[in-house]
């Protein structure tokens, strides 16, 4: 009895099958027997893997067959996984090569993609030192089974650092089977009258994934308003007038 490697692609949403042959060397006049067993490699079951063992028999004069091992399928980024099938106890023959290896080639990838904010600058009333936080989300498009890194750093727009926000640069690490990771970049508030003013924040150098959207973008919402104008009351005027009028009545009266 020989037993043959297998491999097949992963496949995801779905269950696949890793087939392996099992052939005899020459066809045997009565039937003949061997059982199998998988054994777990970097590929584990059940989570890669639905574990399998039995009896394979041949029939006089057949000299193939084949043994279903079912792959979970997934969108895990991972390496390309292996498992064994071993032959043992043969009945009618020996074994000639007892032992196989089934590859489960990886086909997921990751993109990173990441998002906008916009909110309020804030208001400087709460006191010296307190920042708002804009936090940008870091998204991956499929989990990783190893951690996933991707630089950032910001630029100016409308809005410019140190005035309206702290420039920062830095690495963001999106743990092994997450999806994001969050960043925070500080905006600084002020009583300035201003129009809306925006900034970006820079993808680059991901490693473990490729970049779908690397640029983010922070808008600073102003929330200053003008000091009022003073209005008078329509009806502080009419006594303004009449008070008026009245002492020029009495001015003219005492000059006659």
């Amino acid at each position: 009895f020989s037993i043959a490697n297998a491999s097949i692609t992963e496949g995801t949403g779905s269950n696949s099958t890793l087939s392996f042959t099992v052939t005899l060397s020459a066809p045997a006049k009565d039937p003949v027997s061997v059982q199998f067993a998988t054994a777990d490699g970097s590929a584990t079951a059940p989570a890669d893997y639905l574990a399998a063992s039995g009896t394979l028999t041949f029939a006089g004069g057949q000299t193939s067959q084949t043994i279903a091992v079912t792959v979970i399928g997934d969108n895990l980024v991972e390496p390309d996984e292996n498992l064994q099938v071993n032959l043992s106890n043969p009945q009618g023959g020996s074994i000639a090569t007892g032992g196989a290896t089934g590859t489960i080639v990886n086909d997921d990838s990751a993109s990173l993609s990441i998002d906008d904010v916009t909110q309020f600058e804030g208001l400087a009333s709460r006191g010296a030192g307190a920042l708002t936080p804009f936090v940008f989300t870091i998204s991956s498009s499929n989990p990783s089974a190893a951690a996933m890194t991707v630089n950032y750093q910001t630029a100016d727009g409308t809005a410019t650092a140190p005035t309206d926000y702290v420039a920062s640069s830095g690495t963001v690490t999106i743990p092994p089977g997450a999806t994001s990771a969050t960043l925070v970049i500080s905006v600084i508030p002020d009583t300035m009258v201003e129009p809306d003013e925006t900034f970006g924040v820079n993808l680059s150098a991901a490693v473990g994934a490729s970049l779908a959207d690397a640029q983010g973008l922070g808008t600073i919402l102003g929330d200053d308003q003008p000091n009022p104008v003073p209005v008078n009351d329509p009806r502080a005027l009419l006594l303004l007038i009449a008070l008026m009028l009245s002492l020029a009545g009495l001015s003219l009266a005492r000059r006659r």
